[in-house]
């Protein structure tokens, strides 16, 4: 005969907190080290690089330029700081995202920093719609803020008083081009093949320099120059008054727009006058256009070199771009290159080295440029290419946190396959310190086509160890497969790719979509949240098989109240549930695409909205593309995040949060709320209040999911199922303290 007991009633411990509020809170923390082929990463949190843009800028308060670098993959802006280098000559680069917060998360396509009015202090020059939207850069109460001087920034036409052009994809150069003191632009016109030369008429105006009073020269085809294409340069262009008559034959029937051009302006040969780099969208190489005029509106470009420089050319698939700045800290500008592109069309780039940088051996009036690396500031982080996606746990058995981190792959011939990064956690509980072991964890990238691996642990057989489930592309189709844990709880963890499972996957999820894996409901098996890309909102689905044998059904489409309409601005998002203030509630980091990371109360129930408790304001944008994980990487007991990206590295946050703190117990007497007693099968419910009653085991496993109760309403619940056994059923109710009755089924 089956019996219960309902042995006791337990009082357990009352959380409160320690101060009202519980805020949750995040920082960044370059604290952990990463070590990689026996070298330490000096900036391994830096988050990674893809298509750069470099300026100088003073951050700190000492007397060295430090470096603001833009990333047009990802409109984001990476801060670091110079730091004199171990011989005094130079400076090394700290990466340092405190200064990040300063800086317009709306950034156009591209970013110069010029100072425009002559205070010391660079300003931001950055596109616009067809135009340039122009930031100051002020001090105030010690801290740097850009407030708007421009937008759009006005320029005299032939006619009237028009916005600056500049293509939303171009590059113009921004420089003292007439050597008066005031910022002058080149760019491109409309038509994308002819240069407009818009002078800075502050000087002449008013005899000061910190204007922004544009002029365009009044001749349609200024430099003399014009081209199509790549390398297809015309030269002694004779051009009109302003007519809008140009002295050379148009092609015939409509004529194309060219814009994708990129700009910069450098005396390259020392003759003082300053020449042309000159990248094209469809074009592999940087053109150096020869200047035999003047550094003004007399500029003639009569020559050019495909090949730039000559010796290690600046080569990349399309679109190069170039930057004239001393980053060795010697004084002397160097040149740097990088491709200036949105996405990596079809694979074609390598992002994990797509900062090259040329030394300057010669002068600044004489440049002589030394190819010396290719990774550029990423060799000083860590850098998978793209979509780095992390996860931690303890791989080893050891007590602490070690990481797995995917990401979207590298090209093998005309495929593409990603695998996993593997880092050991050689430290402590308190103080990680993460030792790369392999680069193609089991072997996945050998064995299985996949891109845009997504690993993940979950515990899916319910025996208390880490399984692991990845998720990647196979040829457009998402393809989902799990790795049962062969160790022991607490034991190294054995995975064996041959015999991984494949999971079906969900109808409505498509490769852009990212799957979280997580028991949603509480009833111990594995469920799925999807964030998806198209729509923007949260697929629920319901593991309504067994743990190992999943049978997803969809539960809701619009989980936690999030709308299709909110996907313009988050599009997909990485998903992770965790209690993160110890207040034995869950919930919900949502880290979007489009760069915005918000905490959310996970819905109890199910049904209801997300409710927002915090935007994280304070860490600005940590990129795009975001991939979120959590663990607890200092023993503090509060789940710390770890951010990876669309450009391929990761973020590490501390968490900071208000931690609940146990204050007292509470011990009113409560009678018994579960009978008969003994019974073969049923026992019935009768709770003084309304809440929602679960079943654990005493190691913590749910052994059935909570259902609701209503005060002094009989409720019947079926535990035929369970072995012989001690249980605890729990009572829970919002804004009341949760209360545990000990049950013993009995055969």
């Amino acid at each position: 005969m089956k019996k219960l007991f309902v042995l006791c009633f337990l009082v357990i411990p009352q959380f409160t907190q320690a101060q009202s509020g519980g805020k949750i809170s995040f920082r960044y923390d370059q604290t952990p080290t990463i070590t990689a082929n026996g070298r330490a990463i000096p900036n391994p949190w830096a988050g990674g690089l893809n298509a750069t843009q470099y300026s100088t800028i003073r951050l700190n308060d000492d007397a060295r330029d430090d470096l603001a670098v833009f990333d047009r993959t990802t409109n984001k802006v990476s801060t670091f700081v110079a730091v004199a280098n171990a011989s005094g000559t130079g400076v090394t680069w700290q990466y340092a995202p405190e200064y990040e917060i300063a800086f317009p998360t709306n950034l156009g396509s591209w970013m110069l920093l010029v100072d425009y009015d002559a205070d010391g202090r660079k300003d931001i020059f950055t596109a616009g719609s067809g135009s340039v939207r122009v930031f100051h850069n002020e001090l105030k109460n010690g801290q740097t803020v850009f407030t708007v001087a421009a937008d759009p920034l006005m320029s005299e036409g032939f006619t009237s008083r028009l916005p600056l052009y500049v293509a939303s994809v171009d590059m113009p150069a921004i420089l003292d081009y007439d050597d008066d003191g005031d910022i002058d632009i080149i760019t491109f016109d409309s038509g994308g093949n002819l240069v407009s030369y818009q002078q800075n008429m502050s000087v002449e105006r008013t005899g000061l320099k910190t204007g922004l009073d544009f002029k365009r020269y009044q001749n349609l085809c200024w430099g003399h120059f014009q081209k199509e294409y790549c390398n297809d340069f015309v030269f002694g262009i004779q051009c009109g008054d302003g007519s809008g008559r140009v002295g050379i034959d148009k092609p015939s029937g409509a004529r194309p727009l060219h814009a994708g051009n990129t700009i910069t302006m450098v005396d390259t040969d020392g003759d003082g006058k300053k020449d042309m780099l000159f990248g094209f969208v469809t074009c592999e190489n940087i053109a150096r256009l020869r200047n035999t005029g003047t550094n003004d509106v007399s500029a003639n470009f009569t020559s050019y070199d495909s090949l730039f420089p000559v010796q290690a050319p600046i080569l990349f698939p399309s679109f190069p771009a170039t930057f004239w700045e001393d980053v060795d800290g010697d004084g002397v500008k160097d040149l740097l290159a990088s491709p200036s592109v949105s996405a990596n069309d079809n694979q074609a780039f390598d992002f994990r080295a797509s900062g090259w940088f040329y030394k300057n051996t010669g002068t600044n009036q004489k440049p002589d440029f030394t190819l010396v690396q290719k990774d550029f500031l990423q060799s000083d982080m860590l850098d998978l290419g793209e979509r780095a996606a992390p996860v931690l746990a303890d791989l080893d058995g050891d007590g602490d946190m070690d990481m797995l981190v995917g990401y979207r792959g590298l090209g093998t011939g005309t495929t593409s396959r990603a695998g996993l990064w593997q880092f050991e956690n050689t430290g402590t509980v308190q103080k990680p310190t993460f030792v790369l072991i392999t680069t193609d964890y089991l072997g996945l990238s050998k064995s299985l086509a996949l891109t845009d691996v997504v690993p993940a642990f979950a515990d899916v057989d319910a025996n208390g160890s880490m399984d692991l489930v990845l998720t990647g592309t196979a040829t457009s189709v998402v393809d989902i497969r799990v790795l049962i844990n062969a160790a022991a709880k607490g034991a190294a963890v054995r995975y064996d790719l041959a015999g991984a499972t494949r999971w079906p996957t969900p109808d409505l999820m498509n490769p852009l979509d990212i799957l979280t894996v997580t028991d949603v409901d509480r009833d111990g098996k594995p469920d799925l949240l999807i964030g998806r890309y198209n729509f923007g909102t949260i697929l629920y689905y319901r593991n309504a098989g067994t743990a190992t044998a999943p049978a997803f059904q969809l539960q809701n489409q619009t989980f936690g109240g999030i709308k299709t309409d909110d996907y313009i601005y988050a599009r997909a998002r990485s998903l992770v549930v965790a209690d993160l203030n110890g207040d034995q509630k869950r919930e919900l980091i949502a880290a979007a695409d489009n760069g915005t990371v918000k905490v959310y109360q996970f819905p109890d129930p199910l049904d209801q909205s997300l409710v927002l408790i915090d935007s994280l304001s304070s860490i600005g944008m940590p990129g795009t593309g975001l991939l979120a994980a959590v663990a607890d990487l200092d023993g503090d007991q509060l789940p710390d995040l770890m951010l990876g990206s669309l450009a391929g590295g990761l973020r590490y946050l501390k968490n900071t949060s208000e931690k609940i703190v146990v204050t007292g117990i509470d011990e009113e007497p409560m009678s018994p709320w579960a009978f008969p007693n003994p019974t073969e099968r049923y026992v019935t419910l009768k709770s003084p209040y309304e809440g929602r009653v679960d079943l654990v085991s005493l190691s913590g496993q749910i052994m059935l999911p909570a259902q609701p109760v209503r005060a002094a309403i009989e409720t019947v619940v079926d535990l035929g199922n369970l072995p012989t056994g001690t249980y605890l059923l729990r009572l829970s109710a919002d804004n009341r303290p949760a209360r545990v009755q000990k049950v013993i089924v009995a055969k």
